[in-house]
């Protein structure tokens, strides 16, 4: 847990650095439950800490739950953002109250890309998972290539075909109005097309 929390926190700075307008929240598997820690947010030194105040490892795991919980928060994301998980798993298995393939599923559909790294041997859920929500799944070999992979999830990941969905916010300088509009003049109290009413305004210069 020292040795995760050092390259948590290094992993906090960086991303923050790469992604300074981004939030990050934070949840714990343990006891076979899910826990946040922190909500959402984009102040790297409040999550340094609440990492640091609570840090515990006990019981079984249950990646289901961690997933239930992630989706509860990231679903309600606009559409523009982007919805990604990084999972720092050290168990050989899950235990689920339920079918974690459906949870994988409504991953999947809400677009929540999610890639572990493993700190044991390597699992097929944890696979699947990657597979599924267009993430990465790697194992640390050692303290060092643990560090070495968590800071690779740091910079914003490119973007994906299938999920950069065109749904962006329009912004700019207001355009003029589409031609053929017809619009009351005040002075000559008739109606007049908008190419006439260019005329009249440039006439008022």
């Amino acid at each position: 847990m020292v040795v995760a929390s050092k390259c948590v926190e290094a992993f906090i700075r960086e991303f923050f650095d790469q992604n300074p307008l981004s939030h990050i929240g934070m949840v714990a598997i343990k006891d076979g439950i899910a826990q946040r820690l922190t909500e959402l947010g984009g102040s790297p030194e409040s999550q340094i800490k609440s990492l640091l105040g609570k840090l515990e490892c006990s019981g079984d795991a249950s990646l289901q739950n961690a997933l239930e919980l992630v989706h509860g928060y990231l679903s309600q994301i606009p559409s523009y953002g982007h919805r990604e998980v990084l999972i720092l798993y050290s168990a050989l298995n899950t235990c689920d109250p339920g079918d974690i393939m459906e949870t994988i599923q409504k991953c999947k559909k809400a677009k929540i890309r999610c890639s572990v790294i493993g700190l044991s041997a390597e699992i097929y859920i944890c696979k699947h998972l990657c597979e599924e929500t267009g993430g990465s799944y790697t194992v640390a070999l050692d303290e060092s290539h643990f560090k070495e992979l968590l800071l690779e999830h740091a910079p914003p990941p490119p973007a994906i075909a299938e999920y950069a969905s065109a749904n962006l916010i329009k912004m700019g300088f207001p355009q003029r109005g589409a031609e053929g509009v017809i619009s009351i003049c005040s002075c000559h109290k008739e109606a007049k097309d908008s190419n006439d009413m260019d005329l009249i305004l440039d006439s008022l210069k």
